[in-house]
């Protein structure tokens, strides 16, 4: 008689065969995943999901680039057929807003300006041009000027 209660995922993964296995799958997914981006000019928009019965399924960022990846899809399909997929029957696309936020997460803000330090040199230029300045510019000068001592 078969045990059927429920099974740790730890449990299941000390299971050599099955934890090979969904090793085994993962590597070819991610290997089939860089040979379809090869051929995609849009690789960084979408990812291969599964491959099933024929049937590769292709993820998207939105609705867009579905769009543009059906427009796509019998040059794939070809180009696929004749290398390492001869069994692909059909090429599905399927929209996972999600990818899309992971994107996003990924880039960097960089700042919009970059402020270079002031020079000790510079600072005292812009004191001396403080010096015969109207009120208001000089003590914006003088502002600036100090910040040649706040970046030591």
């Amino acid at each position: 008689m078969r045990d059927h209660r429920p099974q740790t995922p730890a449990h299941l993964l000390e299971d050599s065969t099955i934890g090979s296995n969904i090793q085994q799958r993962a590597m070819a997914l991610s290997q089939l995943d860089k040979t379809v981006k090869k051929h995609l000019a849009c690789a960084e928009h979408c990812r291969v999901s599964n491959f099933r019965q024929g049937i590769l399924i292709i993820e998207t960022a939105s609705a867009a680039w579905s769009m543009r990846l059906n427009y796509e899809r019998n040059t794939l399909c070809q180009q696929l057929r004749a290398g390492p997929l001869p069994s692909l029957v059909n090429i599905e696309i399927k929209v996972n807003p999600q990818l899309a936020a992971v994107q996003q997460e990924k880039t960097e803000k960089k700042p919009d300006i970059v402020r270079k330090p002031i020079t000790p040199q510079a600072a005292a230029y812009l004191r001396e041009t403080a010096k015969e300045a109207p009120e208001k510019i000089r003590v914006r000068l003088e502002r600036i000027a100090a910040l040649a001592n706040k970046g030591r």
